[in-house]
Formats: structure tokens, C-alpha cells, sequence
């Protein structure tokens, strides 16, 4: 019988020959996954036998992970701003880079932008993990998650009734109404001067850069949740990839004169989103970069607001 430590050897040495690089440590996630187990039970037990049955689930999720399946689908889980998220191939895997929309949405409310009892609406919610994030950080917020998706509602929901925000668990959820899921294309069908912020991660991937994707997330992650068609960005250099960001300027002129935009953005987009911005009547009041450096996120103001200043 195989015991923990040999898996854990033989599957790190295969997922670090992975061409698309997988982390090794991804080898602790999977076993625990199939043990029910923490990673770090894992490690502290790598002498246990391992029985025949969990090695075949093991090496079958292993198998998957090298032909590129994302981690997350394969445990079902992802962390973002320190908790466990519920995801599968209905939605996008929540990134790191995501977690800079969520710090500058709450810095808003501390630079006195916002009220304690803000109406945020998240657009294109997929997992929910941007709106859960921000119901669970700011009690008195008020969420509505939204989606074209019935599938990545039905995701969402799944996380909004793990962290209680439905209130159907107990006394203890969110209050009635604080928190709801909506099926909406664009935001159509919602009264947009209801809502006081509007947060997105939205599809921002050109169509022809599809083929300098990694494997693992062209051939697994839901194409509409990534790749953003042509908008109505004609003359705008370097704009490709911007279309929904576009349709959202264009569309989104009925929020209050107040009402700030938090939009993630691709590399290279900034300029470009300037432009937009500008022809629909908005401007891009400050731009945030990641941790390499790029800017990913920008709170977009519309620009009526200072006239006569």
C-alpha cells in the first residue's frame, strides 16, 4: 500500500515537469481533497498507508491536473480574501488580482464616498465571491449580485447561503433583502439609479489573444465569462478586449451623478479605457495597479459631476 509521503513525491515531480507550471504544493491539495483533509494534515501524516481506493481517486484527479484542469474545479474550492469560495466549470476561478476591486470598493466607504448603508450592485457576478466579500466586510451594505449566467447564479447562491447571507440558516444571516441574486444581462431590467456603486469584473480578454492563453484556462474556464467581444470602441488604439467595459460606460449613464464605478481591467487597457471613458461622458478618477505593477483596477466617476467647479 502506497503511503502518503510516496504520493505526495510522485505527484510533485509530476506537476513541477508540467509544462504550464503548476505549483508541486497542488499535490497536498488534491490528496487532502481525496482523504478529507486539510493540507496541513496532510504533511503532518506522510507516513499513513494510503487505501487502494483513495490512490485511484487521487491519481485520477492528479491525471486531470496535468491535462490542465484547474486545481480549483478539481477540489471545488478557491480562496479569496481569506475564505473558501465554492467553485466549478460554471464560473471563473476567482484570481488574486480580483482582491484589489474588493480593497478599493471598501476604501471608498473610508474616504467618505460612500454611505454605511450603500446599494452596491455587482454585475457579472459569477461565483459571487466579489459581492459575498464585500456583504461579509460591510454588514450595513446592501448586495445585489447579477448575471446573464442562470449556472453561475446557481454557483453564487451556493456561497451566499454558505457564509448565511440569505438568511435561511438562522436567526444569526443577513437581514431579510440585504442581499440578493439577479439574472440580468448589462444590468438590463435593474433600476441603475438604485444603486450607489457599481462593481465588475467583466469579461476583458480580446478573442484573438485566446491562443496566448494557458491551456488551463482557455479549455476549462467559461469562455464568456473571459473573453469580451468587439464593442463600440472604433478609433481607440490598443482597445481591443474593452467591449463590455464600453457597453457598461455607455449603458451605465443612469446611475446617480455620485455613484462611483470599480471596474477590473486587462493589461495595456487603461489608456484606452481613458478614451472610452471620455466619449460616454465618464472619467477614470484614479487607477490601481496589482502587485506586478499593472494597473487593474479603476474607479470611474462621470464627468457632469464637476462641472461648474
Amino acid at each position: 500500500m502506497a503511503s502518503v509521503g510516496s504520493l505526495l513525491a510522485e505527484a510533485r515531480a509530476a506537476l513541477a515537469a508540467a509544462p504550464f507550471g503548476p505549483p508541486p504544493r497542488e499535490a497536498h491539495l488534491l490528496l487532502g481533497r481525496v482523504l478529507g483533509r486539510s493540507e496541513a494534515q496532510v504533511l503532518a501524516r506522510d507516513g499513513d498507508a494510503v487505501a487502494p481506493a483513495a490512490e485511484r481517486a487521487f491519481r485520477a484527479l492528479l491525471a486531470r491536473r496535468l491535462a490542465g484542469e484547474p486545481v480549483a474545479y478539481l477540489t471545488g474550492e478557491r480562496e479569496f480574501f481569506g475564505r473558501p469560495f465554492r467553485v466549478d466549470p460554471r464560473v471563473l476561478v476567482p484570481r488574486p488580482e480580483t482582491e484589489h476591486l474588493v480593497e478599493v470598493a471598501l476604501a471608498l466607504e473610508r474616504e467618505g464616498r460612500l454611505v454605511p448603508d450603500t446599494r452596491v450592485l455587482d454585475l457579472g457576478t459569477g461565483s459571487g465571491a466579489i459581492a459575498v466579500t464585500l456583504a461579509l466586510e460591510r454588514p450595513r451594505w446592501q448586495l445585489v449580485a447579477a448575471d446573464l449566467s442562470p449556472a453561475a447564479l446557481a454557483v453564487a447562491r451556493e456561497n451566499a447561503q454558505r457564509f448565511d447571507l440569505l438568511g435561511r440558516r438562522s436567526g444569526r444571516g443577513a437581514p431579510a433583502g440585504r442581499f440578493a441574486l439577479v439574472a440580468a444581462d448589462l444590468g438590463s431590467a435593474l433600476r441603475l439609479e438604485a444603486f450607489d456603486l457599481v462593481v465588475s469584473n467583466p469579461p476583458y480578454i480580446a478573442l484573438e489573444e485566446a491562443a496566448a492563453l494557458s491551456p488551463e484556462v482557455r479549455d476549462f474556464e467559461p469562455p464568456e465569462a473571459l473573453f469580451s467581444p468587439p464593442g463600440p470602441s472604433e478609433g481607440i488604439p490598443g482597445a481591443a478586449g474593452t467591449g463590455i467595459a464600453s457597453l457598461l460606460l455607455e449603458r451605465f449613464g443612469a446611475l446617480p451623478e455620485r455613484a462611483p464605478m470599480v471596474l477590473e481591467i486587462g493589461q495595456g487597457q487603461l489608456e484606452p479605457l481613458r478614451a472610452l471613458a471620455a466619449r460616454h461622458g465618464w472619467r477614470v478618477e484614479r487607477a490601481v495597479p496589482d502587485l506586478a505593477g499593472i494597473p487593474r483596477v479603476v474607479v470611474l466617476e462621470r464627468r457632469q459631476v464637476h462641472q461648474g467647479q
